[in-house]
């Protein structure tokens, strides 16, 4: 019984030393990747040039938009990647090589599209690089990858604690309902928790030291993983010679349409031409197939239909199952973290079990505060750099967020450095919260302060988008920009409830107002 009683006692300590050490990074990683989640949408809606209606894939003149494409003597003319209207929540047309630069064009009017280069629009990109520690290069990549692992140490010991202790949750005290609420919150979402912080693992931890490891294996024979496993992975077709006899090629949207006809299930997203113009032409269709998730539409497995370009006959059919389990495995492991091929809704509910679950995190920190306060009952007042700290790290980012939407509609976009101006107006004012943290002594005033700007910011940012691009929530839905809709509704409820909960969040602690309600007696007696 004694060392039953030690094992547990230790194991608790453990968990609790593990969860305030990675706590800070672990939820920045959450608050981040839930805008992560939405970054197909995010990047449409921070690009004027992207604000086009909505098309039909199969009804779009390709081959004029590849011809003119084409007429750059500079531009490869073989293997070139045609990223259909859609792909990535992108609404344009991108034709791109891996040697150069993408060129968009309207599906619409079949004109070419200024691209906001990553100097001038870099909204998505940053949030998405902020997820994984990007911004401190790999350092910061490493950092993020630990935590990850050390998140599923945590996981698992959370687990083991739950079942080891009967945690009734009936008391009304503050520390017994973030104890409450962080339990109830991990005992239900632990699953998609654990495999998308797994795979987020995977990814830093593992990708990062993948290259080292491959050296050591082959005795500096290869470099990278690719070389290892590349062969398994990415299995490469054999090339097709040209016969340089030049051909007239059936329209590209014809062939997507008989690509339609071979597999209905398949949701097309990008076509490969090779060969074009040749008398030995051909076109890999590649698309994504819903009806089998986890298996394919990410990195390594791509089921694709290759056409002759000439007569439309079939060349290959390949499936989502033709291939082998180390690739669905590498799929797998990708997919849950990125959502290739996810809807809207299905990425909206994973986004809302992330967040309950960044308010766990938050409310575990707030519980070891609690403890921490009970140390200072005699003193009432409780004054923790750590709170200050979490309060500036987990509250204070969301107004400095909001922040990064609103200059991406106030700054010019012939702003010279543009993002760069962003990026450092948000670390600025990321930092300010820190300060303002510091010189706040009521914490929960300060938290007040926080949600209730990042709530108008969130608001102004919307009003922004509307005034600087002269439209309106009517006019979104009448082009069928409803994706670009979507991300207004979204800031702005967003907003809305940051605001509610600045109103419904107390003003200070019971505690702290037994303090200064003496304090002043005190005061006034004195005056007496």
């Amino acid at each position: 019984m004694e060392k039953s009683k030690l094992f547990k006692q230790r194991l608790f300590r453990v968990h609790v030393a593990a969860g305030i050490t990675f706590s800070l990074i672990m939820y920045l990683a959450v608050f981040f990747g839930i805008f992560a989640i939405f970054l197909p949408y995010i990047q449409t809606w921070e690009k004027p040039s992207r604000h086009i209606q909505k098309t039909d894939i199969m009804n779009v003149d390709y081959n004029a938009m590849i011809e003119e494409v084409l007429k750059d003597p500079n531009f490869p003319k073989n293997n070139i990647l045609v990223n259909l209207p859609g792909r990535m929540g992108d609404p344009a047309v991108n034709i791109s090589h891996r040697f150069v630069q993408a060129i968009a064009f309207n599906p619409n009017t079949k004109e070419k599209i200024n691209n906001e280069d990553k100097n001038t629009s870099n909204l998505a990109a940053f949030l998405n690089e902020l997820h994984y520690g990007q911004p401190l290069k790999l350092i910061g990549r490493l950092s993020f990858g630990f935590v990850a692992v050390g998140t599923m140490v945590l996981i698992i010991t959370g687990l083991i604690l739950i079942y080891l202790f009967n945690f009734n949750n009936q008391g009304k005290s503050q520390q017994a309902i973030f104890s409450k609420i962080h339990v109830k919150v991990f005992t239900w979402a632990f699953i998609p928790f654990l495999l998308i912080t797994l795979s987020g693992a995977f990814m830093n931890v593992g990708l990062i030291s993948a290259g080292p490891m491959s050296k050591i294996l082959t005795k500096g024979e290869a470099k990278g993983i690719d070389e290892v496993v590349g062969k398994v992975l990415f299995p490469q077709s054999k090339p097709v010679k040209k016969v340089k006899e030049k051909a007239s090629m059936l329209p590209l949207s014809s062939l997507l349409k008989k690509a339609k006809e071979i597999n209905p299930q398949l949701e097309l997203k990008q076509v490969k031409l090779i060969n074009w113009n040749d008398k030995t032409a051909r076109v890999e269709i590649i698309g994504y197939n819903p009806y089998k998730p986890f298996l394919n539409g990410g990195i390594f497995n791509q089921p694709h239909i290759t056409l002759n370009a000439l007569t439309a006959e079939l060349i290959e059919n390949k499936k989502v199952l033709d291939n082998v389990w180390p690739v669905f495995v590498a799929e797998s492991l990708f997919f849950l973290h990125f959502l290739f091929g996810i809807d809207i809704f299905s990425r909206t509910a994973v986004a809302l079990i992330m967040g309950l679950c960044g308010i766990a995190i938050g409310f575990a920190v707030m519980l070891w505060l609690e403890k921490k306060a009970k140390k200072f009952e005699n003193k009432i007042t409780f004054y923790h750099w750590m709170g200050k700290l979490s309060l500036a790290t987990m509250i204070g980012v969301i107004p400095a967020t909001a922040v990064l939407f609103v200059l991406q509609w106030l700054l010019p976009f012939s702003l010279e450095d543009r993002v760069l101006w962003q990026k450092g107006i948000f670390y600025n004012v990321w930092l300010a919260t820190l300060f303002w943290s510091f010189y706040r002594i009521n914490s929960y005033k300060a938290a007040k302060e926080f949600f209730a700007l990042a709530g108008v910011l969130f608001i102004l940012s919307v009003i922004l988008h509307f005034i600087t691009q002269s439209t309106t929530p009517s006019t979104l839905i009448k082009n069928h920009m409803t994706n670009i809709l979507g991300v207004d509704i979204a800031l702005f409820i967003f907003g809305i409830s940051l605001l509610y909960i600045s109103k419904k969040l107390p003003k200070e602690r019971e505690e702290a107002k037994i303090f200064w309600s003496l304090k002043k007696g005190r005061k006034n007696e004195k005056l007496i």
